[in-house]
């Protein structure tokens, strides 16, 4: 019988500029220069096809200023992401995957 392996999601940076997803890397201890199976997104629009499950990270989202145009419909987007389970806030695992190291199973 073949296995067949899961292909690994990757993770998503939200934020509403490019600079803001390098802060946001940063503040979750990535180093953006050295970054595996990543994606930046700076639009609602980019969330399109995003399948449940897919990790994400974001920094200082509170501080968004909504009045920016397309900035509300991003951070909409992701709540209703989040709701539907598209979208799920990365856990440990996923930000050492996203640096190329593997965890070890805990016991």
């Amino acid at each position: 019988m073949a296995r067949v392996l899961r292909e690994q999601r990757p993770l998503y940076i939200i934020a509403p500029s490019l600079w803001q997803c390098r802060e946001a890397a940063l503040a979750h201890g990535l180093d953006p220069e050295t970054l595996e199976n990543t994606r930046s997104i700076t639009s609602a629009y980019q969330l399109r096809g995003t399948r449940p499950g897919t990790p994400f990270i974001t920094h200082r989202r509170e501080n968004w200023v909504r009045s920016m145009p397309g900035i509300y419909e991003l951070d909409q987007a992701i709540d209703l992401l989040t709701r539907t389970g598209r979208l799920r806030v990365a856990g440990d695992d996923d930000i050492a995957a996203a640096r190329g190291e593997q965890l070890e199973a805990r016991a």
